[in-house]
């Protein structure tokens, strides 16, 4: 079976998509099965990969209406199907090793059913996870239905964090978070690291401070790769490439790689 795997914390902004993104595209470079699924109505994970400009395998035109406008449906390569009874998504082949599940809009609407599609999600990663040798999720910035399918279906947990107050406090509410879900509904869920993102690359005071705070409280599920704040990473999304396929010898390129290699360590057993 594959491991899967949810980046998550209940904070917007650490970089959770782009860390997705790059690790599992970089894991599926290193000779791995890869499906990311964007498990997220906003989409990021998916605009990452193709722009604005989605194949019908993800958003579907049922009907152009004459304003201009068009009304647009879930297309078989949705995450929304991964919560309908008696449906499967068909994961889209991006690359040789990397596939993709995507999202749009009417992922958002998987928040107000019954705690059913919770389990439709979880029996449906099963046979996904026979699937892939890893699986990667993009979970939305909030407790509620979507994370929780994503945390009771997943072997792991990585949680991005940028080194200031709000961020390191989301790292401590997604903990909580992940305690209760393991508890009640997923006991092999393990935090597997906690990813510092974005940080100067010069030496700032209080993000020294964090740091430290972050090593005292955590210890050793502190990633010992750091990802460094660089307008190369906000390039290489805004081009939907990772950022070694954008800056290949850049700091980050290999910090990315760094990060990879502690990830596949980390998730041998």
């Amino acid at each position: 079976m594959g491991k899967v795997t949810s980046v998550s914390i209940q904070k917007g902004g650490p970089g959770k998509t782009t860390v997705c993104r790059n690790l599992g595209e970089e894991v599926s470079e290193a000779g791995f099965k890869v499906l990311l699924i964007d498990n997220d109505p906003q989409g990021n994970l998916t605009k990452a990969i193709f722009g604005d400009e989605l194949p019908p395998e993800v958003m579907k035109v049922t009907e152009a209406v004459t304003s201009g406008s068009q009304k647009v449906a879930p297309g078989v390569s949705n995450t929304f199907w991964l919560y309908e009874k008696d449906e499967m998504p068909e994961p889209f082949k991006v690359t040789e090793n990397l596939y993709i599940i995507g999202a749009t809009k009417h992922l958002a609407e998987m928040g107000t059913k019954a705690v059913d599609c919770v389990y439709e999600f979880k029996d449906k990663m099963e046979v996904l996870a026979g699937e892939f040798d890893h699986v990667f999720i993009d979970c939305p910035p909030a407790a509620g239905t979507l994370q929780t399918a994503a945390h009771g279906s997943s072997d792991y947990l990585v949680i991005p964090t940028e080194l200031n107050e709000d961020s390191i406090d989301g790292v401590k509410q997604q903990l909580e978070s992940a305690a209760a879900n393991k508890k009640r509904l997923n006991p092999a869920l393990d935090v597997l690291g906690i990813l510092v993102n974005g940080k100067d690359s010069h030496k700032i005071n209080i993000e020294e401070f964090h740091l430290e705070n972050l090593k005292e409280l955590y210890g050793d599920k502190l990633f010992e790769a750091v990802i460094t704040h660089s307008v190369k990473v906000s390039e290489a999304r805004s081009f939907n490439k990772t950022v070694r396929q954008h800056a290949p010898k850049s700091v980050q390129a290999n910090q990315f790689l760094a990060l990879t290699r502690e990830y596949l360590e980390r998730s041998k057993g």
